[in-house]
Order: C-alpha cells, then sequence, then structure tokens
C-alpha cells in the first residue's frame, strides 16, 4: 500500500493510520480538526474503557460523538442516530481499531472515510433488539418483548430506574463477524498515511474556516491556547492580516475572552509544546499514569 505526503493531494474516500496510539490520535482530533473540546472528555473516557477492540468516532461540524461501534449499528443508541441524522455535508467517521495496550494506553489502526460511506454499511447491517431489560425504583429487574415496550404508557417508562435494549447473542457474535471482515476490506482500499499529515491537512480546513486565517500556522481552540499559555508556551491571536503573540498574563486576567479576533494558533516550531499538552491531557483523561520526565515531543517541526 503507499504511503501518501499531504500536501497537494486530495484526500482519498478512505484513509488509513496504521499502529498508531489510539488516545493521542482520538485527543488531536478534538483540537486539531475543530474546537470539539467540549466532548473530549467522554470521548477519551469511552475509548480507555471500551473492552472490546473496535470504536467509531462521528464528527459532525461542531460536536463530536465516540462509543463503541457496535452502538453505530443499534438504532436506540446515541452514536447510531448521530451517524443517521448528521446533515453536515464534510461530516466524517474515524474507525478505531486496537490491536494492544502498552502501559494502559491502546495502541492499533484508525480509518477515516466520509459518513456516507459508514451510513451505507449502517443500513445493511443494523441490528434491531428483541427485548427489553427493565429495573424499577425498588430494585425489581424485568423483561418486556418490543411489542409490549411500545405499548407501554410513558408513565411507565418514567417509573424506571434504567432501561436497556436486548440483542440476541448470536446476532451480535454475527455483527462482529461482518464488521471485521468490513473493516479489512476497508483497509485494503484506503490510502495509508503518518498521523501527523492527515492531522496537518485537517487542520488547514479547520484553519481555513477562520475569520483571518494564516495557513502557515496550526489553528487550536480558545480552550487549548488557554492550556498552552499557562504552560509557559507561544500562542498567536489571528487577526486581520497578521498574528499577534500573546502575552501569558492575558490568559490568567481576560481569559482570552476578547470581544473580537477570538480565534488561535502555534506554530510549527512551537508543537513540541502542543505535543507535550497533548500527552498529559490524554493520560489523564484516559487514567492513564505516567512520569513526567518521560513525556517528549512526538514528532518534529514540520513546514506547511
Amino acid at each position: 500500500m503507499a504511503q501518501v505526503t499531504m500536501k497537494d493531494d486530495a484526500l482519498p474516500q478512505i484513509h488509513l493510520v496504521r499502529d498508531t496510539d489510539l488516545g493521542v490520535f482520538a485527543y488531536e482530533l478534538h483540537i486539531l480538526a475543530g474546537d470539539f473540546l467540549r466532548e473530549s472528555e467522554f470521548n477519551l473516557h469511552t475509548l480507555a474503557a471500551n473492552t472490546g477492540p473496535d470504536s467509531i468516532a462521528v464528527m459532525g461540524k461542531k460536536h463530536m460523538w465516540l462509543s463503541d461501534a457496535l452502538l453505530a449499528y443499534c438504532p436506540s443508541a446515541e452514536l447510531y442516530r448521530m451517524a443517521a441524522m448528521t446533515e453536515y455535508p464534510a461530516a466524517r467517521a474515524f474507525l478505531f481499531h486496537t490491536e494492544r495496550r502498552e502501559d494502559g494506553r491502546p495502541y492499533g489502526d484508525v480509518l477515516m472515510m466520509d459518513l456516507d460511506t459508514l451510513r451505507q454499511d449502517i443500513e445493511r447491517n443494523t441490528l434491531y433488539p428483541y427485548g427489553v431489560s427493565m429495573e424499577y425504583r425498588d430494585g425489581t429487574k424485568a423483561e418486556a418483548g418490543i411489542e409490549k415496550w411500545e405499548s407501554m404508557e410513558p408513565c411507565e417508562k418514567d417509573a424506571l430506574k434504567t432501561w436497556r435494549y436486548l440483542y440476541a447473542p448470536e446476532q451480535v457474535t454475527e455483527w462482529q463477524y461482518r464488521y471485521s471482515n468490513r473493516f479489512s476490506q476497508w483497509k485494503e482500499q484506503a490510502f495509508s498515511y503518518m498521523p501527523q499529515d492527515l492531522e496537518e491537512r485537517l487542520n488547514v480546513e479547520y484553519m481555513e474556516e477562520a475569520q483571518n486565517p494564516d495557513t502557515d500556522m496550526y489553528r487550536i481552540p480558545l480552550g487549548t491556547a488557554k492550556q498552552l499559555l499557562l504552560d509557559g508556551a507561544p500562542v498567536y491571536r489571528l487577526l486581520p492580516g497578521r498574528s499577534e503573540k500573546v502575552a501569558p498574563v492575558a490568559a490568567v486576567r481576560a481569559g482570552l475572552w476578547y470581544e473580537n479576533y477570538r480565534e488561535f494558533a502555534v506554530t510549527p516550531e512551537d508543537l513540541g509544546a502542543l505535543d507535550r499538552l497533548v500527552r498529559r491531557e490524554t493520560d489523564r483523561l484516559m487514567g492513564i499514569h505516567t512520569q513526567l520526565n518521560k513525556i517528549q515531543g512526538r514528532r518534529p517541526s514540520p513546514e506547511r
């Protein structure tokens, strides 16, 4: 499979990142492909807690939702609804496959594709529940068939402490087999990229959406700009026709809540500081304990 550089090439339909730190890659998507920091804690927790090998993230214009891959195929799940209802034309799906864990960190492959490609597979392989497991507030547990569940009054459902849909084990097993084969087929069709190359291209798109873009820099969300300034790292504010270096005191006194021009960036030379922040936040959100002296930049400073 050919290695592709991202400088001037158009994105193919399906792209593959091999054997990467899935937590780091996922967190970088939250800050380099757009401002998805609000969902980062939930999504990174979910990735860390998933006992299965496969997770899927759906990225819209302003939101990103990550969950167990199985839930993308279950009509009752939030991930399924987000995949079905997202209308943003440039929406994407990221398929994470964990191959191994080292020091608590998941490593494996990532496929990126347009959301419509995933939707087509979901439509062909949707899972339907056979019943509902219910628990009442007094601790009593019961099961109901789908017809009975759908005929229950809203007040009856409100009386439940928790409930969840039930899927036949053989149906789930069959889905796992089909999904594994489909993932392998998509890998064979995909073009291979280095993670930093793919993220750079995604960040170019994010930068181009800025009010005052500077394509020689890397755009970052306001929340990430605050964190970097508190770490003592350089951050720039995107202004008409120029970029202005922000004084670290602005992160403390004003919180960067400027009335206008509230878009920020870092230079390629300062990506090392961003990498250290990414690793620190990834470890924190995924509950990974590490020694600070082992935290190093993951990549050299590339050119744009």
